[in-house]
């Protein structure tokens, strides 16, 4: 996921995020897809085809991680 949204690594390693807090490395992930546009409530299957027959939401921006 970091590599396909160009997420940096910062202020500390994914590894060593999801080694001593798997509980939010999981929350961060979720942020993400969420401000992507994926809709979690259908699904990764239906996420995937909405994206591969062009039916996406417009991202929303956010400066920067907020609780």
């Amino acid at each position: 996921m970091r590599a396909q949204y160009n997420l940096g690594e910062t202020p500390y390693v994914h590894c060593l995020v999801h080694f001593c807090c798997t509980t939010c490395a999981l929350c961060q992930k979720y942020r993400e897809l969420k401000s992507c546009g994926f809709n979690m409530g259908i699904g990764w299957e239906a996420n995937m085809d909405r994206r591969r027959h062009g039916i996406t939401a417009a991202p929303t921006v956010v400066p920067g991680m907020t609780r």
